[in-house]
């Protein structure tokens, strides 16, 4: 008998669905239990700035969510995303989540979310915005981003 090797493919897929699951349990339990189902629409004074080395949700085929307000890196290369009215999420093998975090302490502000806590030792942040409410956390695995209706 031999040992069986999964391809590395598999490895950083479970791994992308193990980080986003954790993402999602963790980040669902303070959510409060009459939370409106449907999805917040942008209202904004004024337009979004998106970095020129942004991309937002729109553009990456998101329907639901502050599609037009939230970016990402150019960059990021999405391993597994959910695209609900209730939860919107994004698994990203790269760039490093160092990089991720930086790219968003630039670009929220900007976008006009307001980030209400960073921790650079452990890669996480929460901010909040547009009628959403956001978390994101890194690893060596890679970093994901959660939002959730406020």
């Amino acid at each position: 008998m031999e040992p069986v090797q999964l391809k590395t493919r598999s490895h950083a897929l479970a791994a992308a669905a193990a980080l986003l699951g954790c993402l999602l349990m963790g980040c669902s339990a303070g959510l409060p239990s009459n939370a409106s189902s449907d999805a917040p629409t942008s209202s904004s004074a004024r337009p979004p700035t998106i970095p020129p080395d942004g991309i937002t949700l729109a553009a990456l085929g998101y329907l639901n969510g502050p599609v037009q307000d939230f970016s990402l890196p150019r960059t990021a290369a999405i391993t597994a995303k959910v695209d609900q009215p209730n939860n919107v999420a994004a698994v990203v093998s790269s760039p490093t989540p160092a990089e991720m975090r930086s790219y968003l302490l630039r670009a929220l502000p900007a976008a006009g979310f307001e980030i209400t806590a960073d921790r650079a030792e452990t890669n996480t942040m929460t901010f909040a915005g547009h009628g959403w409410s956001g978390s994101f956390t890194g690893d060596d695995r890679g970093s994901a981003v959660l939002l959730r209706p406020r």
